[in-house]
């Protein structure tokens, strides 16, 4: 089989809403037959969505996606195109009394569900949950299917069966072995900045190495897993034998692709420049901040606006996203806010288009402590002041989306969400959802830049991040923040991002190995061997480590984190509570101890 026509039907699954997602499906189908495609492409999960949670441990939600499958996607599917669905097929029930099922494709033809292939290689890691409602396949299958009165043996792996970096199992290989002459996988793969790139890497490889085009159909969207939020970035693309990209759909949204093969071979596209890390990360961010109120309902989004960067930032990737009629900015200022934030605040809002309404909590503070001195007889110190004056931010922001039907995105980031610096439900960790709470503060600089420099005028005043306005909390207990973020938010990325514990962070400094990204110079041109000398980074890097521990109880109460890297806090990286570990061991003293107590 030498000629054939692909089409890759890009969708954009809502978890659980079986009806959408179909009708998404059958206008797939309905458009690859106008177009006329041999085979028609859909996403993995493409009926249920992946981020199904409990809903996979209920046989009626199961067993309703595949009779949609059988008895309306099958009947729209004529003798002359093939259709590749992910769907979760039922394989029986476990000893526990759920649906064993398995996360599966359907071969379609003529009506009819002519093969089934079921994933082999469940992902487990960082914010993949395979393992954990799966049960694995077992062969590498290959399909014969009709193409223009031909036979044309597919391959189907599914996702993580293609990255056999990751594996034992070279699952392509096995298929090729097999006779396969085409290569399509069904993908819901998540994003992180640079993924997309790697994703390319790896289909380009594989397919010169197995001498056989593979076609990766990704899905568009966003999902979550209750405390973080995932973002699905489309981004489909074909490669022909040589590893030549032939086909590329388009990022962040839905998208219909068609692409020629001739002999295994096709057109490559135009090259296209790859993205900076905070273009991606920008376009990913507007993106889910967008689709999430919409999946969910919910007409606007309310920033609270303190005129530091962490709010500015929000507020604009919201503006980009929603449009300034469904944004609220709201400011809570009391005594402790400084003129200059004040007049930021409202600089920021009046350059977006949006009103901005002022809300001082001041009479309400100066009655909360007042309360306290007559209940308890005692002044409350600035750590309680600094917690009322917070609690009163989110008191006064919840009570305000009832009236204006919005839900609050919160502004934290990743070195405050890892350093604990943040009241505890405070307006910067409590909402729907937290855009930046992935970014550590120096990203924060980097991507406020980077809006300014998209938007081609000054949104966000170059002096909240150009080292000229140093951050503030503004709260009684905290006037000045009083870190050297170009020292402590890359050693927040290493512990979390990079899994290093205290000593290996250490030890790189020393050695001068430190991950550059996560250190880059600052204003002042000075890198992170500049700025600290070993002692006081050892310091920083302990003092890090355990207030990462605390405020693990924080972080799990606050707003879900939207995923930007590899790897977060939140579910991701699976930290307890309940936690008494040292960061260091003295063996010896440890065995006098143990044996003492023996």
């Amino acid at each position: 089989m030498t000629d054939y026509r692909i089409a890759m039907a890009q969708t954009q699954p809502t978890t659980g809403d079986l009806e959408s997602n179909v009708t998404q499906i059958l206008s797939g189908i309905t458009r690859a037959k106008n177009e006329h495609a041999d085979i028609v492409v859909f996403p993995e999960t493409s009926i249920t969505g992946y981020c199904c949670g409990a809903l996979f441990e209920q046989e009626a939600f199961v067993n309703y996606n595949k009779r949609f499958l059988t008895e309306i996607i099958a009947p729209a599917v004529p003798h002359d195109l093939v259709a590749i669905v992910g769907y979760v097929d039922v394989k029986g029930t476990r000893r526990d009394g759920h649906p064993d099922i398995a996360n599966s494709v359907a071969v379609i033809q003529d009506g009819h569900v002519i093969g089934t292939y079921d994933k082999m290689l469940l992902a487990n890691g960082n914010h993949h949950e395979d393992k954990k409602y799966f049960t694995p396949g077992l062969e590498a299958k290959v399909f014969d299917v009709t193409v223009r009165g031909q036979t044309l043996r597919i391959g189907t792996p599914i996702c993580e069966d293609i990255w056999k970096e990751d594996h034992d199992r070279d699952i392509i290989g096995e298929m090729r072995e097999k006779g396969a002459e085409l290569i399509i996988c069904p993908n819901y793969s998540y994003f992180f900045y640079g993924k997309d790139t790697h994703r390319k890497e790896i289909c380009a490889s594989q397919a010169k190495e197995n001498d056989v085009p593979i076609v990766y159909l990704n899905t568009s969207g966003v999902g979550d897993i209750v405390k973080n939020i995932m973002i699905y970035d489309g981004g489909s693309f074909a490669v022909d034998r040589t590893g030549a990209i032939v086909g590329q759909a388009k990022r962040f949204g839905a998208d219909f692709h068609v692409v020629d093969f001739k002999d295994g071979t096709g057109s490559p596209v135009p090259h296209k420049p790859t993205p900076s890390k905070m273009e991606e990360i920008l376009d990913a961010l507007v993106f889910e901040q967008r689709e999430f109120y919409r999946t969910l309902g919910i007409p606007n989004c309310q920033v609270h606006m303190s005129g530091g960067i962490d709010s500015a930032v929000v507020g604009a990737i919201a503006v980009e996203a929603m449009g300034k009629e469904h944004v609220v900015f709201i400011t809570n200022p009391t005594n402790d806010n400084g003129t200059i934030t004040k007049g930021n605040a409202q600089h920021i809002a009046d350059t977006l288009g949006v009103p901005l309404h002022w809300q001082p909590t001041q009479a309400a503070y100066e009655t909360l402590v007042k309360g306290f001195r007559d209940a308890f007889k005692a002044e409350p110190d600035n750590v309680a002041k600094g917690n009322m004056q917070a609690l009163l931010r989110t008191a006064q922001g919840l009570t305000s989306t009832r009236h204006f039907k919005s839900a609050i995105a919160a502004t934290g980031n990743h070195t405050e969400i890892v350093h604990g610096w943040s009241t505890f439900h405070d307006i910067g960790s409590v909402g729907a959802h937290s855009p930046l709470g992935d970014l550590t503060k120096v990203e924060v600089f980097e991507i406020a830049d980077h809006i300014n420099r998209r938007a081609g005028h000054e949104i966000i005043p170059k002096g909240l991040y150009d080292g000229t306005v140093p951050p503030m909390a503004e709260l009684a207990d905290a006037k000045e923040d009083p870190f050297d973020y170009y020292v402590i938010s890359g050693i927040d990325a290493e512990m979390i991002r990079n899994r290093k514990s205290v000593d290996d962070i250490i030890q790189a400094y020393r050695r001068h190995t430190l991950t550059a990204e996560f250190f880059p110079p600052g204003p002042d041109g000075k890198d992170v061997y500049a700025r600290v000398d070993l002692k006081g980074f050892a310091d920083a890097t302990w003092d890090a480590f355990e207030r990462s521990k605390r405020s693990v109880f924080k972080a799990a109460q606050a707003a879900p984190i939207v995923i930007i890297s590899p790897r977060s806090r939140g579910f991701s990286d699976r930290e307890t509570i309940i936690n008494r570990y040292a960061g260091w061991y003295d063996l010896e003293h440890a065995k006098t101890r143990i044996g003492g107590n023996a």
